[in-house]
């Protein structure tokens, strides 16, 4: 009886799952396509670990409103992607682009906010530059004459003519670009048994070798900088600059506040900030010279110990000249001219505050007496020791070269104040289109380079009495010998 119930039932239930239209014969297995047809919704979508955040943000999520909100507020959502490129897609969950992805501020656009900043700075080519008094164009004029005179020929000891001709690593060079005839001075009687002849050919070798490799491998700033640049001014200076100057790196060093022009802080309009950038190299009147430092002593006994614009311990108490801004092959010219105006609008600010402190009850203005007058002052006749009382400069005599390097190419700009009103103005002119050949490709443009850079040292303190511009217009005679005699008068 049993046996025949139990037939009897599992007849029944077979009969009703033939029956029914949801179910699958259990006689076969059911196919890929029933099974997925006969499972639920739900269970198609794969399971994942849960943890008391998910389902607090599950449970609160309902019927996805972040979605609804996305959908109402695309503009919204726009926006909030170009302005800090992450993405909201939860309450929970943002999406942030990586730091690189970031826009850089242009260089470009700081330059032009120099032009509006508290105190202005304009970088002009020459061609076109802003008004500037009429003693500053002639001042520049004398001054890019001078330079070019450095660059015309004999900037290569004639005694150097066949070392350099028979050297291999010259050799490939010299084929291709060889030297003109004009560029050896033949005035120069020394030989290579002469030891700075036979020191001038090493060195030149070695900037002409760490040139070539910066070149063939890409290589960065810093092998610019110290196998390039540093080596190029050192050699000018122990060849025509003597103990008078000193090389500085000042990559690492600070400028001071004070001295520098201030624009508009973006996160508060109603601040305002500094502009500071950094450049690499400049020139200071070396403390190792007695002349220079006997200056420097004055300014002690007075407490005047900051000479420049920078806070170094070192440099702070140097006067500091001209400027360079190194960058490699490709760099950016840019960023080069931003950071060398805003050192040398700092540095020419600082020597104006020195004239004020050294004359501190005269008006510096455009009608002091200056030697472009042809009465007054005579560099020629007074030095830092004369009994006369120091005359007041005037800021057209307060105009420096600097230069931006880019790769191989040496670009000269012009640094004064632009006006005579408010001596914070500062105008930055170049690049000189005068001097577009200045590079370290060939061996006759590292010779050259090497004359131009004594040129700048020549004009900034004449080391070389016999020069036929000693005492004439150079900034320590026509500008910072006048502080420094009435600096000694205080005393």
């Amino acid at each position: 009886m049993a046996s025949m119930f139990l037939s009897s039932s599992t007849s029944r239930i077979q009969r009703w799952l033939c029956d029914s239209p949801d179910t699958v014969s259990p006689r076969r297995p059911p196919s890929l396509s029933e099974s997925l047809a006969a499972a639920p919704p739900r269970l198609v979508k794969r399971r994942r670990d849960t943890s008391p955040c998910d389902m607090e943000d599950s449970s609160s999520r309902g019927s996805s409103p972040g979605k609804r909100r996305r959908q109402n507020n695309d503009n919204l959502s726009m926006q909030s992607i170009s302005q800090s490129g992450s993405i909201a897609v939860s309450d929970r969950t943002v999406l942030t682009a990586p730091a690189s992805a970031k826009r850089s501020t242009s260089p470009s656009r700081y330059l032009t906010q120099l032009r509006t900043a508290r105190p202005p700075i304009s970088l002009s080519p020459i061609t076109m530059p802003p008004p500037l008094p009429d003693k500053v164009k002639i001042r520049l004029g004398k001054l890019r004459r001078r330079l070019g005179d450095t660059v015309k020929g004999a900037y290569i000891p004639a005694g150097l003519k066949k070392a350099i001709e028979q050297d291999p690593e010259f050799h490939l060079s010299l084929s291709m670009e060889p030297i003109d005839p004009e560029a050896f001075d033949y005035d120069d009687k020394r030989t290579l048994a002469d030891f700075s002849l036979a020191y001038t050919i090493q060195q030149v070798k070695s900037i002409f070798r760490d040139a070539t490799l910066c070149t063939q491998f890409g290589r960065d700033e810093n092998a610019w900088c110290f196998g390039v640049v540093w080596p190029l001014i050192e050699l000018a200076i122990k060849l025509h600059g003597k103990d008078k100057w000193r090389p500085e790196s000042v990559q690492s060093q600070t400028i001071n506040p004070l001295y520098l022009s201030r624009i508009s802080d973006p996160s508060t309009p109603t601040k305002e900030r500094p502009l500071f950038r950094k450049t690499d190299f400049c020139f200071s009147y070396s403390y190792l010279d007695p002349h220079f430092r006997a200056f420097y002593d004055q300014l002690d006994k007075v407490q005047s110990t900051h000479a420049s614009h920078t806070t170094d311990n070192f440099t702070a108490r140097s006067i500091l000249f001209s400027g360079i801004e190194v960058k490699p092959e490709n760099g950016d010219q840019k960023e080069a001219e931003l950071q060398m105006s805003i050192w040398m609008a700092a540095s020419l600010r600082k020597k104006m505050e020195l004239v004020r402190k050294a004359f501190p009850t005269t008006s510096v203005s455009e009608t002091d007496i200056t030697s472009d007058s042809g009465v007054g002052y005579n560099a020629n006749e007074q030095t830092i020791e004369d009994p006369i009382a120091p005359l007041p400069p005037s800021p057209t005599a307060l105009l420096e070269p600097a230069l931006t390097v880019i790769g191989h190419e040496h670009k000269v700009y012009y640094a004064c104040i632009s006006s005579a009103v408010e001596d914070g103005n500062i105008a930055i002119l170049g690049p000189d289109e005068k001097f577009t050949n200045l590079s370290t490709r060939s061996v006759q443009g590292i010779f050259k380079l090497i004359k131009f850079y004594a040129g700048i040292l020549d004009y900034g303190y004449g080391a070389d009495r016999e020069s036929e511009h000693k005492g004439k217009e150079e900034l320590w005679g026509e500008y910072i010998g006048r502080i420094a005699r009435a600096v000694s008068a205080m005393v």
